[in-house]
């Protein structure tokens, strides 16, 4: 991993915005920063999400005649493992760099603590097959790919224990709070001692 797009996933987590663009932001404010090469998807009148490559933002309104509201965006960290650093939108590139095929979540969450931000856990439906951490001042949550399925033969692109599969803001800490009580405190085993064996 580059010092240049580590240096882009702690602003993320630190800052809870994209190149400083927030989750609540306008469709209009998101593309005048990350740019017009995008994928605009849509299930219905009242939901849309348009794709960037790596990252991903949405958003939903009452009916037609409501604007957009921003709901929330997401890193499609785990994309980097096939696609490698092409998938990255170009506006990041430009300001970070190259990008890996992998973020392991050890040195991320070490590097954040460093700088004084530190990670909590936050319990997830996708327990065991992944871990969720949460920052509570950028309400940003990081998940980890902790554990393949039995039934599943590796293939190029897969995840590695211990890689970071996605970043995403919000998530505010009545949600983290109501996880807590639905699936318990999570398993606080080093990700980093079950990923030595990984290739």
């Amino acid at each position: 991993m580059t010092p240049h797009s580590l240096a882009f996933y702690m602003d993320v987590v630190a800052s809870g915005t994209v190149l400083g663009a927030n989750p609540t932001d306008s469709p209009d404010r998101v593309t005048a920063i990350l740019g017009s090469d995008f994928a605009e998807n849509s299930l219905d009148d009242h939901s849309m999400w348009r794709d960037y490559g790596m990252a991903e933002f949405f958003w939903i309104r009452e009916t037609p005649d409501h604007p957009w509201e921003g709901h929330h965006f997401t890193l499609q960290v785990h994309r980097l493992s096939f696609w490698g650093g092409s998938i990255v939108n170009r506006a990041i590139r430009d300001r970070y760099g190259r990008f890996d095929r992998h973020l392991r979540f050890d040195k991320l969450e070490r590097l954040l603590g460093k700088h004084g931000v530190p990670l909590e856990d936050a319990p997830d439906v996708n327990a065991p097959t992944f871990t969720r951490r949460w920052q509570p001042a950028s309400q940003v949550s990081v998940m980890v790919f902790r554990a393949h399925e039995e039934w599943r033969q590796r293939r190029r692109g897969d995840d590695r224990i211990g890689d970071v599969y996605t970043i995403q803001s919000s998530v505010s800490a009545e949600g983290v709070a109501r996880d807590r009580e639905r699936y318990g405190r999570q398993d606080s085993r080093e990700l980093s001692g079950r990923s030595s064996s990984e290739p």
